[in-house]
């Protein structure tokens, strides 16, 4: 499922927003101040940005292949 980090220009929050098709321009609304300037960033997907990407690789075997 996508995920889009959205961070308003306005007022500075930031949010995650999870979708199950492409970010349009509707879903570009502040939830805190509802102005338009909002951009989106890299989103991190379903694992998130928070997650160590080489520990779900080892956790999953990913690793070496010998």
């Amino acid at each position: 499922m996508p995920t889009y980090e959205l961070r308003c220009d306005g007022c500075g929050a930031a949010w995650d927003l999870f979708l199950l098709r492409l970010l349009k321009d509707a879903d570009k609304i502040c939830p805190e101040c509802g102005s338009h300037q909002v951009r989106p960033g890299v989103g991190g997907g379903i694992l998130g940005s928070g997650v160590n990407q080489s520990a779900v690789s080892a956790s999953c075997g990913g690793g070496s292949f010998g």
